[in-house]
């Protein structure tokens, strides 16, 4: 029983968590309320398998209603890992998931994938906002600045496994590059050969003596 009670009190807190972050998205982004349009009034619940988390999502219209609970006789009911949910903010993941059994979705498809092309589509004006509180340039500086360093920690990935790779190939001789490979072999049949001819030379010289 406590162990249930834990479970209670955390999908509350989650629940309250998320529906104040959804409110205001919807203030922040005007658009995002056009797009939930269809799924007015419509239930979807979610069970977190490895957060042991449920969750219920109804949008009424004006504002969003999270609940603690999931329902499976909801419109529409999901249960998957967390980070199976997170690749869910692509409409067509959701199919593919499905069939590969990392989803279980049980009622209406087209409400899962409306949900999820409405998040999708989120296009918030953070410099903008943000300008209400810090100022235009001020806001626009910080949101400059995130973005940046967003890119240069992607580059510095992408540059990280280039260089690895290398190390592994180049310095540590770890692993072999194809390319080579095909020239160790043949500078290995221009060694025999080499070695052909000096031995046939050999054997003329020894004759002549």
């Amino acid at each position: 029983m406590k162990g249930l009670s834990f479970n209670t009190m955390v999908s509350s807190l989650v629940a309250a968590a998320i529906e104040q972050l959804l409110n205001q998205l919807i203030k922040l982004d005007k658009d995002f309320v056009s797009d939930l349009i269809p799924v007015v009034r419509q239930q979807l619940s979610i069970e977190v398998t490895d957060l042991s988390v449920s969750l219920t999502l109804l949008f009424d219209g004006d504002k969003f209603i999270v609940l603690p609970i999931a329902n499976q006789d909801s419109d529409c009911f999901i249960c998957a890992d967390l980070n199976t949910l997170l690749d869910l903010k692509q409409p067509e993941n959701v199919t593919h998931l499905i069939r590969n059994g990392k989803l279980n979705l049980e009622g209406d498809l087209n409400l899962a994938q409306q949900f999820s092309k409405a998040f999708n589509n989120l296009n918030i004006d953070w410099a903008n906002n943000l300008s209400r509180y810090l100022g235009d340039g001020p806001a626009y500086t910080l949101v400059s600045f995130v973005k940046q360093s967003a890119q240069t920690l992607k580059h510095q990935a992408s540059i990280s496994q280039t260089t690895f790779t290398s190390l592994m190939q180049d310095e540590l001789k770890v692993s072999i590059h194809p390319l080579e490979a095909q020239l160790f072999k043949q500078h290995c049949r221009s060694l025999q050969q080499s070695l052909a001819k000096l031995e046939q030379r050999v054997d003329k010289l020894t004759a002549a003596i």
